[in-house]
């Protein structure tokens, strides 16, 4: 099993021309789930290509500057004629947050924190 998630980092860090930077992001990532599934991959890289959107590896540089964390999960979204990036991120107090970024900007259009991720201070 952990042979499988190596190598499907592995195709995802060379189809994403990942720098050092993407590389040392990809190191401390420890999800059971693909950075982006095929699909979000296929259609970021179309995007990023055609000069649409910025690469993956800004979009997170830009949040952990100001949300550092561990990077659970990405996914490319598609809502309204409009596509988003949607990133869950842990922070160093163990809570989860959602982002949904703007894919051209990287700005953050909306932030929440999810419930029911993490124990309570003080919590069993």
């Amino acid at each position: 099993m952990a042979a499988g998630m190596i190598e499907r980092y592995s195709l995802v860090m060379q189809k994403l021309h990942f720098t050092r930077f993407g590389l040392a992001i990809l190191a401390t990532l420890a999800v059971s789930q693909p950075i982006l599934a095929d699909s979000d991959y296929d259609t970021a890289r179309k995007l990023r290509e055609a000069g649409d959107i910025l690469p993956l590896e800004t979009i997170l540089k830009r949040l952990q500057k100001t949300h550092p964390g561990k990077v659970l999960e990405i996914e490319l979204e598609h809502k309204h004629d409009q596509v988003l990036y949607e990133i869950e991120l842990l922070d160093k107090d163990g809570r989860v947050w959602e982002f949904k970024l703007d894919p051209r900007t990287g700005r953050i259009l909306k932030q929440k924190r999810e419930t029911g991720h993490a124990p309570a201070a003080g919590g069993r």
